[in-house]
Parts: C-alpha cells; structure tokens; sequence
C-alpha cells in the first residue's frame, strides 16, 4: 500500500478540543504535502467554520465539507462535486421542524445560517463550551424559515440542536423514514443529508478526480459521520476517543485528538 490521499476529519480528530491545531500536528500535515501525498479536510462542517484551519493549513488544496455534500479545489476556490438537498426537500423538513424549539443551521454557500434569537442566546440553543466559535462562525437571519422559502437556496446540510432527548428522536426517526441521511457528530445534534450524501461518497469522488484508487486513500476519524470515508480508505484510522464503532472497523487505533493522534498516525505510516 502506498498512500497517495490522507482524508481527516476535523473535530475529535485532528483539532483538539479546544478546536485548536497543534504545532505537531501542523508540521506533520505540512511534511506529507511536501512527499506529494494530496490531504483532504474531511469535515461536517462549513467552508465559514473552516477559516481558523485554513490559515494553518494553507498548503491543504482540498476539502469535503457539510459531511460530504461539497468536495472543494480550494487551490481554486472551486467546487468540483455537490450532493444537496433539493428546495422541495428542505421545505419538508422546515414544516417539520417548526413547531419544536431547537437551533437550525441551514449550510449553504459555504455559510451557516440561524435565526437570530438563536444567535444572540446560544448557550439556551446547546453551543455548550463553543458559543464563541457559534457567534463568530454562524451568519444570523431574522427568521431561518422565511429566509429560506424566500431565497429558494437548495441546503448543502441541516444542522439541527434538540433541547430535548425525547424530541431529537423522535425527529431522528421521521426524517431516516422519509429517506434523508440522517448522522450525529455531537450528543445533541442530527445531521440531516440528502439520501446519498455522506463523506465516503464524497471522498470516492475527490479520489477518482485525483486518479487515486481506495487502497491508496488513509482516512483518519472518530465519530459516527465518519464512517463512511474509513469504509471506503484502504486505511481507516481511528482516533483513540472515537465512538465503538468506528473503534470496530479500522485498522488501526492512534491516539486520543487531546495527544496529538493525528500527528501520530501520519508519522507512523507517512512519514516512518
């Protein structure tokens, strides 16, 4: 095997919990570019949320964002593959979703949009220990659900934090039984895709647009939207704070996001 693609998720994995970068792990990544390995952010999140990590990370060309429904040439600010949902599918899940009180982030050009009564208490809307991070990040209109029936803006991701144990399962289960894809990278949250929109898709199409072929691609994560991308890698890697079942199906367990597991594995199988 000779890795030709590295994908790396972002929180719980190559950020600490802070959402900081390590100098380590900062050197490690530049290291691998600079040995003609392509690196990818494999993230659920959005380009505006990713602006901190691409001033560390300049010499990273690509990236999957919104939990695979965008792969980006950030060389050339250009995306080269969507997988989103359609207005008339985000107009299903907005009627379903308004009479609950929760915090809807809408991802689209790049950008997370929320009301701004969401904006302005994010601690009551489950921001927890990242409510700077929310006011820095999230783009605030007067009302998420006029505004996007007014602009008609088909949704790259909902992003969706629940008060409520028994409310976030139960819409769990309506929207997996009307098709959507449906993942968690926090306790609170749902992430809602388009039926085929995950990031091993995603990362199988940036492989083939680079020529690469699965066994060459390492993949590096630790929660449950991550799954996909380490089924597809010849190389799945697992953080040592991931969830069991990624723990389950990789080939290898680094360390924890808190001991520089990332830097660790690159080192391993890269750079050794």
């Amino acid at each position: 095997m000779s890795i030709q693609l590295i994908a790396l998720d972002m929180d719980g994995t190559t950020l600490t919990p802070s959402l900081q970068l390590t100098e380590r792990t900062i050197e490690a990544i530049k290291n691998t570019v600079e040995r003609n390995v392509k690196v990818a952010i494999c993230t659920g999140r959005t380009l505006d949320e990713l602006q901190d990590v691409f001033m560390d990370l300049p010499f990273v060309k690509y990236a999957i964002t919104g939990n695979g429904s965008a792969v980006w040439n950030l060389a050339k600010q250009q995306k080269i593959y969507e997988d989103i949902l359609t207005f008339e599918q985000t107009l299903e899940i907005m009627q379903l979703l308004k009479p609950i009180d929760l915090r809807i982030e809408a991802f689209a050009d790049g950008k997370a949009y929320i009301s701004q009564h969401c904006y302005d208490r994010p601690i009551e809307y489950g921001a927890g220990d990242f409510a700077d991070f929310i006011i820095k990040t999230r783009t605030p209109v007067p009302n998420i659900h006029d505004y996007l029936i007014e602009r008609n803006l088909p949704i790259d991701k909902f992003n969706l934090f629940f008060k409520n144990v028994e409310e976030r399962a139960a819409m769990w289960d309506q929207l997996e039984e009307l098709g959507y894809n449906i993942t968690t990278s926090f306790l609170q949250n749902v992430e809602v895709n388009s039926s085929t929109a995950n990031k091993g898709n995603a990362l199988r199409e940036l492989s083939n647009s680079l020529n690469v072929t699965f066994d060459n691609v390492m993949a590096i994560g630790d929660a449950m939207n991550d799954l996909t991308m380490l089924k597809f890698a010849g190389l799945p890697i697992a953080m040592g704070n991931a969830v069991p079942a990624v723990k389950e199906i990789a080939q290898h367990i680094t360390d924890t996001n808190s001991n520089e597991g990332v830097a660790k594995a690159i080192e391993k199988f890269i750079l050794k």
